[in-house]
């Protein structure tokens, strides 16, 4: 995320590794997400939503139950979504399912 965070200030980014990424997305749900939940600051959803990254075959579940809404997308899109770096409905990912739900359990704050 900081090496995108720079190129991008500087205008001029360059693609992340895939698995680098879907690597970033995990953190994402395994530390991150979880630590915001802990220090009250988000709340452990009630709903689930599946996070699928289509270059690295890789797939998250976030939230409580079965699924009722999937995003896909690579994982460099899925990454700079979940950090706010692209808007959770962006173009360059799809939904399916619930989309608003799927969107308002990606609401978080999943990262700090």
């Amino acid at each position: 995320m900081h090496r995108w965070d720079a190129e991008h200030a500087l205008g001029s980014t360059t693609p992340m590794d895939p698995a680098l990424a879907a690597d970033g997305v995990a953190e994402v749900f395994d530390t991150m997400a979880l630590r915001m939940i802990s220090k009250g600051a988000a709340t452990c959803p009630g709903q689930a939503v599946r996070i699928t990254a289509t270059d690295s075959g890789r797939c998250w579940t976030y939230g409580t139950g079965e699924p009722i809404a999937e995003v896909s997308g690579i994982a460099e899109d899925l990454l700079l979504m979940l950090w706010g770096r692209k808007p959770r409905d962006t173009g360059s990912v799809t939904w399916a399912g619930d989309r608003e739900v799927g969107l308002g359990v990606l609401a978080g704050p999943l990262v700090p």
